[in-house]
């Protein structure tokens, strides 16, 4: 009986030591969207650290970009990087993408092509991603320096959805499957804007801007203007970019046939590829 007795508490401590863990993640907003709870409460430290930077990156073809196209499949990519002291060689992550804000805003897309580490759940309407296991650093032993990554692809909404907000959360943590206030976490967002759909020459606005010839074969002219430029394919991705010097030539050897929109700005035009 005395073994019993002395059995008891311990396995009563196990016990909670593994439900009151999050290693297989939270079914609760951690991201900040919809108006949610920011961060992993007072388990693994009460506020976050700036020892753990957090990006959210939308990917093209291998391409960052900061605009999409309805409809179409991107890579969307939760980054962190430790910068502090300890030694945190695992992490836990949450990811959403809504448009407008607090209380009010609403799911953004689809997510797919998740790792075996990350299952999705759903709370007030807005699609999640979270880890169900501890995962491995991406890269380094856990020290400074060390990285986090998850990807996933994400299928763009619906034509007129508008910006949309992507909010990431990663707790990166000591891996001995204990909540502890040497965890540390931090949460990052970014913001893309959606594609207008191409109908020719859209809100051109400055007749001094010539971009030829059109059709294009090899090469594309750009002149009468300064500044960044992006050009698109007719899925959204990003085919070239850089900052137009009033005469800018583009290399078009490689383009597939096709329609493209070269932008500047909230001005474009549509060329054709021959």
């Amino acid at each position: 009986m005395k073994k019993k007795f002395l059995l008891l508490p311990l396995v009563g401590a196990f016990v909670y030591l593994t439900m009151s863990s999050s290693d297989t993640g939270y079914n609760q907003n951690r991201t900040g969207s919809h108006g949610g709870q920011v961060g992993c409460g007072t388990c693994h430290g009460s506020s976050a650290t700036t020892g753990v930077t957090v990006t959210v990156e939308l990917d093209s073809a291998g391409t960052p970009v900061t605009r999409y196209k309805p409809g179409i499949a991107y890579t969307i990519k939760l980054k962190g990087t430790n910068t502090t002291s300890n030694t945190l060689p695992q992490f836990g992550m949450e990811l959403s993408v809504v448009s407008g804000s607090g209380t009010s805003s609403a799911n953004a897309g689809t997510f797919s092509g998740t790792p075996s580490t990350v299952r999705t759940f759903t709370s007030s309407g807005i699609t999640y991603l979270s880890h169900n296991t501890p995962i491995s650093a991406t890269t380094g032993t856990g020290g400074s320096g060390t990285t986090y990554e998850i990807s996933a692809t994400w299928t763009a909404p619906a034509a007129g959805t508008g910006t949309v907000t992507a909010f990431g959360l990663i707790n990166a943590v000591n891996g001995d499957g204990r909540d502890a206030s040497s965890d540390k976490w931090n949460t990052g967002s970014a913001s893309f804007t959606e594609i207008p759909a191409a109908t020719g020459i859209e809100n051109i606005s400055n007749t001094s801007i010539a971009v030829y010839p059109n059709p294009v074969v090899n090469q594309l002219n750009i002149e009468g203007i300064t500044g960044a430029f992006h050009i698109y394919d007719l899925n959204g991705r990003t085919i070239a970019n850089g900052n137009a010097d009033g005469n800018t030539t583009v290399n078009t050897t490689d383009w597939a046939p096709g329609l493209y929109v070269v932008r500047f700005g909230e001005q474009a035009i549509t060329v054709i590829k021959k």
